[in-house]
């Protein structure tokens, strides 16, 4: 990677040179040629090219200092906050709480872009306790929970391995060797809006010039962006399939990337600049052997799931999906419990020994979906909304854990008052004056 950053800067000085040179002998009123150009000249020409790349890649580098949340913004995305209604952001946040354990990485902030249809991800930062995940809504959207799952679990590979800070370095570092063709249009436009036309020309012509060196600087780019990109793809997807043991999430998304027809392409603005950063080709590039930052769909479907059959996973989606929407659609086939009813007296409804109820483990139907639909109802509704909050489930675990003699529990409250949040401590129950106090 370090050998093809220098070549590609030995490549813009060289051709600005090359430029430099002509634009002098064309300016020039004596004969002259090219071997005549003073070397102050093309000395001058290279310390500019290099002040611009070193100077642009500074600037990109002290943007993002404030790590993946600060590029996460960049790319038009916001926070998904814990108390989120929306049942898909709540499902994307629980799994990346899943993940996080899974992993045993620390829990990352999680971001959506609203504005991108397609199916993609990425996950920034400069070290683990500042970590984002960023998905697309069209992920939300398309993929089942199992197919997100993987996505995320991909996305913790880049965490745990450590390849977050050399993707943000890689930004800043290829933005200012990308950023000598913004030079160029800027040439063109003066040249454009100059009254003399002839002596317009040359500098139209540098600056032509100039914007196609901008292109030796993208193609050098996205050659360092897809030789350091693709072998880590490889490992994230081993890994993914690691943390979640179920290759058939992985696998199914891959495939429903090319079987929706959604893609994985991205509109935001600086799509480009972090195309090695997502979970799938985030920019449309040609020879795609030699630019793509990432491997094709189907080698890394064979990689991570070889017995993988596209047909009958759809099939099996399809019918899955099916079913997930005739349970919800149904109404229970009892009416609610009410509030006041203990969780324990459902053990003798469910008319089981611990044994049977084990072997069903994992056996999804009907039925199961709507007892655990019967169970939540059950619930007060103010304690379903604050385990919706990290603080409002901690009062839930902590009031779980108290004892029901008031003398015990008095102890365990005062044992609280350092420990838990005041938040937390708020939402306990108190025990019962007596009479004596």
């Amino acid at each position: 990677m370090i050998v093809l950053f220098l070549l590609s800067v030995a490549a813009i000085v060289t051709v600005i040179d090359l430029v430099t040179g002509v634009a002098y002998v064309w300016l020039s009123d004596t004969e002259s040629s090219l071997s005549t150009v003073p070397r102050e000249v093309y000395g001058g020409a290279a310390l500019f090219v290099i002040a611009v790349i070193v100077v642009v890649s500074l600037v990109n580098i002290a943007r993002l200092a404030e790590g993946g949340a600060r590029l996460a913004r960049l790319m038009g995305a916001r926070e998904v906050v814990a108390g989120t209604t929306d049942p898909l952001e709540r499902r994307f946040l629980n799994i990346v709480e899943e993940m996080a354990i899974a992993s045993g990485v620390r829990l990352p902030q999680a971001f959506v872009m609203d504005r991108e249809g397609a199916i993609n991800a990425f996950a920034a930062g400069w070290n683990v306790s500042g970590s984002v995940v960023v998905v697309t809504r069209g992920a939300l959207e398309k993929l089942t929970r199992d197919e997100l799952q993987g996505v995320i679990a991909h996305e913790f590979s880049h965490i745990l391995n450590g390849d977050m800070a050399l993707n943000i370095r890689m930004i800043g570092v290829l933005a200012g060797i990308v950023a000598i063709g913004s030079i160029g249009q800027f040439l063109m436009r003066a040249a454009g809006e100059a009254d003399d036309l002839r002596s317009a020309i040359p500098f139209f012509v540098a600056g032509l010039a100039v914007f196609v060196v901008g292109y030796i600087g993208l193609f050098f780019a996205r050659l360092i962006k897809a030789a350091a990109s693709r072998e880590r793809e490889f490992l994230a997807d081993a890994s993914a399939v690691q943390f979640t043991r179920n290759p058939d999430g992985l696998a199914g998304a891959l495939d429903q990337i090319g079987a929706s027809g959604a893609g994985t392409r991205i509109i935001a603005r600086y799509a480009e600049e972090a195309s090695h950063m997502f979970f799938g080709q985030s920019v449309n590039v040609r020879l795609k052997s030699l630019f793509a930052t990432h491997p094709p769909l189907e080698e890394r479907i064979r990689l991570i799931h070889p017995r993988f059959v596209a047909e009958d996973y759809r099939h099996r989606r399809a019918a899955g999906l099916a079913l997930a929407e005739a349970v919800a659609s149904a109404e229970p086939s009892e009416p609610a419990a009410p509030a006041g009813r203990r969780a324990a007296d459902f053990g003798t409804a469910w008319g089981r020994s611990a044994t049977q109820s084990l072997e069903l483990v994992g056996a999804l139907d009907a039925g199961k979906v709507d007892y655990a639909a019967r169970l939540l109802a059950a619930l007060p509704a103010e304690l379903r909304q604050a385990v919706r909050t990290p603080d409002g489930a901690c009062a839930a675990l902590l009031a779980l854990l108290l004892a029901p003699k008031e003398e015990v529990m008095r102890g365990q409250l005062a044992a609280l008052e350092n420990a838990a949040s005041p938040s937390s401590r708020r939402a306990l129950p108190r025990p019962r004056r007596s009479r004596a106090t």
